[in-house]
């Protein structure tokens, strides 16, 4: 008897309950969404399922149980809407679940999909046949996979036949350690590391995590944007939410120097209204990781980006692009001087379709689509 875990498993909830309004607010909103996973799996789904793809996803602001939107889950959508279209290539029913210990999620709001989120629990609940499993896990969850899993769960995987786990690599700066990496063998042999950017599918990366190494790519290409001409676009500038102080500082330049353009920080925003706001959008700056979807999607939607060099993302290719500058010195330096100088029909449309052209080299639809498939049949970037 050990009165500590009592305490824990029933009389502190117990207690949150009477308590905590957020905390009965989530129980009842959970409890909803359990029984309506419980219903759809059945349709979606066979219990005797023997091969399944799995893509691992955060779950629910734990307060308000909506979803967050960012680069990374776009493009886990995106993925899972490319696999289900190649399910001859894989002969295999995809699943979407929250991470273990997740907040539930029954569908993601903010931005167009027809995906159901289950909760990680049903795949051990419902599926009775299962011999194969590809489970996706991007990159930041790796090092609390095994941690979140019970023990009943893990030998559950350890029962199959074959297990893959791939981990999905959108962001270098937020890849596990080697040993992070490894200690995943525990449950299975058959790794492997998919890659958003080419910058880091090489064979150095492949070499230093000793698992096979594939270039997905991403869903951003020409194709799925509207380009909207300079002469229809507004006086606006927007600003990625990744660094407030830069924002600030950049705001106020902006305010003294060029007051005739709006400064505005992307938040809160749906993602369909995201894009229809930089269509209209002349200049846009990130300070993420450079080469991210807060330049790319702008580009593609006729803007002009700007961003700071940084050599784990970018191909050196984009250092001769005059918006693109070696640090963030620079690009407070230059910055009122390049928009004023590139602020006309001409020069703008010169720099512009250079970004164009040279992020449209590294991101097609076709290509995206035929690293996916490559994927599924095990002919790896570097295998």
């Amino acid at each position: 008897y050990n009165p500590h875990s009592v305490a824990e498993k029933y009389i502190k909830p117990f207690v949150k309950f009477f308590v905590n309004s957020d905390y009965r607010k989530r129980l009842w909103r959970e409890q909803k969404i359990e029984q309506q996973q419980n219903k759809i799996i059945q349709n979606q789904f066979a219990a005797s399922t023997k091969k399944i793809i799995i893509f691992l996803v955060p779950g629910a602001n734990k307060i308000t149980g909506i979803d967050n939107i960012s680069g990374g889950m776009l493009s886990i959508a995106s993925l899972f809407e490319e696999t289900q279209k190649i399910r001859d290539t894989h002969q295999a029913a995809c699943i979407m679940l929250t991470f273990p210990a997740e907040n539930l999620l029954l569908k993601h709001t903010r931005f167009e999909n027809n995906i159901t989120v289950f909760r990680f629990q049903q795949l051990f609940s419902y599926f009775t046949s299962l011999q194969e499993i590809i489970i996706h896990i991007p990159e930041l969850y790796v090092v609390y996979f095994k941690k979140y899993c019970s023990k009943q769960q893990l030998y559950f995987f350890r029962q199959i036949a074959n297990v893959q786990i791939n981990i999905l690599n959108q962001n270098i700066r937020l890849m596990p350690s080697k040993i992070e990496i490894d200690s995943l063998k525990a449950i299975t042999q058959n790794i492997t590391i998919t890659t958003a950017h080419n910058k880091y599918c090489t064979l150095d990366y492949r070499n230093l995590y000793g698992v096979p190494l594939h270039f997905f790519s991403t869903f951003a290409s020409p194709e799925n944007y509207d380009v909207v001409k300079y002469s229809k676009k507004e006086n606006l500038l927007l600003l990625s939410p990744d660094d407030a102080e830069k924002n600030e500082v950049i705001t106020k330049l902006i305010a003294q120097k060029l007051p005739y353009i709006k400064v505005q920080v992307i938040k809160n925003l749906k993602y369909q209204d995201y894009k229809n706001l930089i269509k209209k959008t002349k200049w846009t700056i990130t300070f993420g990781e450079g080469l991210d979807f807060y330049f790319i999607e702008p580009v593609f939607s006729g803007g002009v980006s700007f961003a700071i060099y940084n050599e784990q993302f970018f191909t050196p290719d984009f250092q001769d692009i005059k918006t693109v500058y070696k640090d963030y010195e620079n690009l407070v330096e230059n910055l009122v001087e390049n928009i004023a100088k590139l602020d006309n029909e001409i020069d703008y449309n010169i720099l512009q379709q250079q970004q164009h052209t040279l992020c449209a080299k590294y991101y097609s639809k076709a290509q995206y689509r035929k690293n996916i498939e490559a994927f599924y049949l095990k002919q790896y970037t570097f295998a």
